[in-house]
């Protein structure tokens, strides 16, 4: 077999060990806590940020690749309303699946590849901050060079549901180590026009945007990227909609495709040896607070509806 897996008991973590790509899954939050490539000359290369660690840092993000639902980045006061009146509140950012631990339920080969599906239910946690009844599934399949990733949202209210839903994927800048340093690493946007939406320094929507036209490497800077550059693609066919971040002498990165995404930020913790490159459905509020199921990128999901988004992580090898 060219897959082996197995379950961590004492990290909590799912390990899958592929022909060239490993993957561990913790069941916490369902997230992938490490991406690692074999290379035949470089050895294991770590893509994401603290690849495989599972104790917090001494500094800088704590996270690897947690999954936001059913809100991208933040609210006034972490709450809002509908509005028909249907409160809801967090107690941070992106929501409650990061912290939620899901149920593991399917783990196996598929299309050639490998396979971790995990769900969530509603539930009276759940309900207390967002009072919709839901299914959540989070599948992961590695391939030998890839991992895809589906997140899978059905309604099982009696009312239309609101919610936003997006991955936030961090990586080593550079991914190499010892290949440089990440301001020497280039990020490349889709090469098609699109705008870049403004915030103010609590990441709120000042509802300006700028022109940008997705040519050559982006020019981002450390505070850029803690202040979080965020952009809208629903302009871009969605095959077109991939970043990718590649070491300095180019002989080495990943591409992150989101055809399902209209949606993009890219974030660091200023200094941070870190990019993270997070496909979206939907933004943070804007300045001046809307109703919930009136923010941008909200879905408004139909009783009975199922809704599926994809993403995937490629290497390149060079």
């Amino acid at each position: 077999m060219p897959y082996s897996y197995h379950f961590d008991v004492d990290a909590g973590l799912d390990v899958v060990e592929g022909p060239g790509l490993s993957l561990a899954v913790r069941r916490r939050g369902a997230e992938a806590i490490s991406l690692a490539w074999r290379d035949p000359h470089r050895g294991r290369i770590g893509l994401l940020w603290r690849d495989g660690e599972v104790d917090d840092p001494p500094r800088f993000w704590k996270s690897h690749a947690p999954i936001l639902f059913p809100i991208v980045g933040g609210l006034h006061d972490h709450a809002s309303r509908t509005i028909a009146g249907e409160d809801v509140g967090f107690r941070g950012l992106h929501g409650f699946v990061r912290h939620q631990d899901l149920l593991l339920v399917e783990a196996g080969q598929r299309d050639g590849g490998f396979a971790l599906r995990y769900r969530l239910e509603a539930d009276d946690v759940t309900r207390a901050m967002y009072p919709w009844e839901f299914v959540f599934e989070a599948t992961y399949v590695l391939f030998a060079d890839r991992l895809e990733v589906v997140f899978a949202i059905e309604n099982r209210d009696a009312r239309a549901m609101p919610y936003q839903v997006g991955w936030h994927p961090g990586f080593a800048a550079p991914l190499v180590p010892g290949a440089g340093d990440k301001a020497g690493c280039h990020v490349r946007l889709p090469a098609r026009a699109f705008d870049r939406l403004l915030n103010d320094d609590r990441c709120f929507l000042t509802g300006q945007r700028a022109p940008m036209d997705g040519s050559g490497d982006f020019p981002f800077s450390e505070k850029g990227l803690d202040l979080t550059y965020m952009f809208d693609l629903s302009s871009v066919a969605p095959a077109d909609r991939a970043v990718m971040l590649m070491d300095p002498d180019e002989s080495f990165g990943v591409r992150v495709a989101f055809p399902d995404y209209p949606h993009l930020g890219l974030w660091s913790d200023a200094g941070a040896p870190f990019v993270c490159i997070e496909p979206w459905q939907g933004m943070d509020d804007h300045v001046t607070q809307e109703p919930f199921d009136r923010k941008l990128g909200i879905v408004l999901l139909p009783p009975g509806g199922r809704d599926e988004r994809r993403a995937s992580v490629e290497v390149i090898a060079r």
